[in-house]
């Protein structure tokens, strides 16, 4: 009976924990979503202001299109091989793993404690320590 009560009281906060993840994710989505529309508008008020401060310096309109296109072929040849550039993968740490592994249950034993209560989680430490000793 107990355990049926904690299995829903668990797949509960499961949802409610979905929920405001996708929540969260979706205000991110859109957070992102604006300063890319915002970026690209301001790429474009550049790109014309650089065309028009070409002409006025008695560039072409041919060179001065071309010009920025080089400049944004440049770009993007740079930020191409940025992208496609290979991290060393990264080796493990054995002077900290000690630590982490520490962190790791401390936070595991906070969410069990935050899950279950620290009564609850007392008495279950408890009696594993109880019948541990039991089994020598």
């Amino acid at each position: 009976m107990l355990r049926l009560a904690l299995s829903l009281v668990s797949s509960l906060q499961t949802g409610a924990r979905i929920k405001q993840s996708v929540e969260q994710s979706i205000r991110r989505a859109v957070i992102v979503v604006a300063g890319i529309v915002v970026l690209l508008f301001a790429i474009g008020f550049g790109l014309a202001t650089g065309y028009h401060a070409l002409l006025v310096y008695d560039f072409s309109p041919l060179a001065a299109a071309g010009l920025i296109a080089g400049v944004l072929a440049l770009i993007g040849v740079v930020l191409l091989f940025i992208g496609l550039h290979k991290s060393r993968p990264r080796q493990p740490d054995f002077v900290n793993a000690p630590a982490e592994g520490l962190a790791m249950v401390d936070q595991s034993v906070n969410k069990a404690m935050n899950q279950v209560g620290p009564l609850t989680l007392l008495a279950v430490a408890f009696a594993a320590g109880l019948l541990a000793s039991r089994r020598r």
